[in-house]
């Protein structure tokens, strides 16, 4: 797994990527609008993400990429896009309001599902926390009915420390949800 850290200028904030062995996580751009809105605008895909609303729209991926973009050098975390061999599937996230916890997100496209991509996307950012952030947890959450989640995350070694009601913006109303954890070596 390789991390790079890139700068146009001292005064620019410090992009990243993190290469994996088949996936690169790298940051949103304006260009990916249109393939974003494609991939994530999927009933099957949306449905398991708790802030994505459907249908999802062209401005929801530009407002999307903004945000990520503007806030990419404040607070603790990350948000990725993730390619295979140029071409974007999906996208991960780290989000907290410290380095010690941070709460991992993750989506893949269907029609990439199956491959372990999620997993895998799913472990750089991990490693990325960890020797990059500084973290020592990572949390997670998947809703009940979503056993591919609940499989990525327990491949990777999450532990269930609960369950919770999480509101999903696509299906416009209250989930449950288990909530697992991931204490990483310091």
């Amino acid at each position: 797994m390789k991390m790079q850290g890139t700068s146009n200028s001292g005064s620019d904030p410090i992009s990243c990527e993190v290469q994996t062995q088949r996936l690169k996580l790298r940051e949103p751009d304006e260009k990916d609008a249109s393939e974003l809105t494609r991939l994530i605008g999927d009933w099957e895909v949306s449905k398991w993400l708790a802030r994505v609303p459907y249908p999802y729209a062209l401005d929801d991926a530009r407002v999307f990429i903004e945000n990520v973009r503007a806030t990419a050098s404040s607070g603790y975390g990350a948000n990725f896009f993730v390619d295979l061999d140029g071409a974007l599937i999906g996208g991960a996230g780290l989000t907290g309001e410290n380095a010690n916890t941070l709460e991992l997100g993750y989506w893949i496209a269907r029609e990439h599902w199956g491959f372990g991509y999620a997993t895998e996307a799913a472990a750089g950012l991990i490693n990325y926390a960890e020797t990059r952030l500084g973290c020592t947890r990572i949390e997670a959450s998947y809703q009940n009915d979503n056993p591919a989640s609940a499989w990525v995350l327990r491949k990777l070694g999450f532990r269930q420390c609960g369950e919770k009601s999480i509101f999903s913006l696509a299906r416009n109303f209250h989930v449950r949800s288990t909530c697992v954890f991931l204490d990483l070596r310091h």
